[in-house]
């Protein structure tokens, strides 16, 4: 047999083992640094040797958020051309934005409905995983793996974002007409009370508040989304004035409101420090607004500019603003423009994806204000492969995502 029939008619093989690979990556992503890397090389050749690259620019035609997610990668190989920081240093700050490029590798694999299907039921072991690990360390049935009290596999700000994200995912699944529904409530109940009472994330906390009014106002006629608006509004003041659980939001707004009013700007505090970073990291966008001062270059430009007391910092806990330092107003445009077309193209969806879609979008935009999102390992892995997973469909026919 030529060799090229036999390369043909081993793509599907080829297809199909991908798809089985995709499915290990979401399963073990919230849990293993060393298997995400395993399994995103594995794809990556994949993807090459079975020439999946030929339909790349049919395929970004169809997603544009895809065409923006690589067009902000390249920005960004670009600006190691002219970065400030050693060339090694760059290259492994650009490094650290690979998972983008899984916006283009990870859909030729998840394209037939039942490999979806396997992949959100994936997503839904692994974020049970995650919630009963931390139970687990709660009472004590394993060690804690983190250096904080609280009981988390990663750190909480990981651990509150993927738990903020699942009470979303379970909040619509518990809408469901199917046998499965009911198991969806209690999952949900877990979720809200591992984030307010058990680990203490903030930034999740505030996610999972932005997903569930997104939720009433996707699922809900308007007078009933405002009655549960109204009512999450009630319970989150209660919980804030009565909880001794609040007291890191509490600690939050009195950390922020020391700062501003502080002549100097408090800078002991974990708030104090953030806003700190922010604010140098404008000075340093201010000095090279439309091209930055190339990619890596944050922490020897923050040096420079960060006073004697400040603490060092090797990235400002903010996408956006890394983003511009490093690549100026282009990179800002182009990430801008990735994030818009999320929302422009999950309206091409059917609605489970559509709603999901737009629930990752919510989670990204407002992660990145507080954390570099995309530079963050397991963030950034984690929502390239769902928005991949929600947007797979828009280049192929499908009915339903039936996790």
């Amino acid at each position: 047999m030529p060799f090229k029939e036999l390369y043909f008619q081993s793509q599907p093989l080829m297809i199909s083992i991908g798809g089985y690979i995709a499915i290990l990556l979401i399963l073990t992503l919230p849990f293993s640094t060393a298997l995400t890397v395993v399994f995103s090389v594995a794809l990556l050749l994949l993807w090459i040797s079975s020439a999946q690259f030929m339909t790349l620019p049919d395929f970004v035609k169809q997603n544009p958020q895809t065409l923006f997610a690589l067009l902000l990668f390249f920005c960004l190989t670009f600006a190691v051309t002219y970065s400030t920081a050693p060339p090694e240093h760059a290259l492994t700050t650009l490094s650290k934005y690979r998972e983008l490029l899984l916006l283009a590798i990870l859909p030729p694999f998840i394209q037939s409905e039942s490999t979806r299907h396997w992949a959100w039921n994936a997503f839904i072991i692994a974020s049970v995983m995650t919630l009963l690990g931390s139970y687990a360390i709660h009472f004590g049935l394993i060690d804690n793996m983190q250096p904080t009290k609280d009981p988390s596999i990663k750190n909480r700000i990981t651990h509150s974002l993927l738990v903020a994200f699942f009470a979303f995912f379970c909040a619509h699944k518990s809408l469901q007409a199917n046998k499965y529904s009911l198991f969806y409530i209690p999952l949900l109940a877990l979720c809200i009370h591992n984030l307010f009472f058990l680990v203490s994330g903030r930034t999740g906390q505030l996610i999972f508040l932005l997903l569930m009014l997104l939720f009433y106002i996707q699922r809900f006629s308007t007078k009933k989304a405002v009655l549960l608006i109204t009512a999450t509004v009630m319970l989150l003041l209660a919980f804030i004035a009565c909880s001794d659980r609040a007291s890191r939001i509490n600690e939050g707004f009195s950390q922020t409101q020391n700062y501003l009013h502080s002549e100097n700007g408090e800078t002991k505090t974990s708030e104090g420090q953030r806003l700190t970073f922010w604010k140098h990291s404008l000075m340093l966008i201010s000095e090279a607004p439309w091209l930055g001062h190339g990619t890596g270059s944050y922490p020897t430009e923050y040096s420079r500019v960060a006073a004697k007391t400040d603490i060092a910092s090797s990235n400002p806990h903010n996408e956006y603003l890394m983003i511009t330092v490093q690549a100026g107003i282009a990179g800002l445009l182009l990430f801008l423009a990735f994030l818009f077309s999320q929302y422009r193209y999950s309206l091409n969806l059917i609605n489970e994806y559509k709603w999901l879609a737009q629930g990752i979008l919510v989670a990204l935009a407002v992660n990145s204000l507080f954390n570099s999102t995309i530079l963050d390992f397991t963030e950034g892995h984690w929502f390239t492969t769902m928005i991949a997973l929600c947007f797979a469909t828009l280049s192929t026919s499908t009915k339903s995502c039936s996790a």
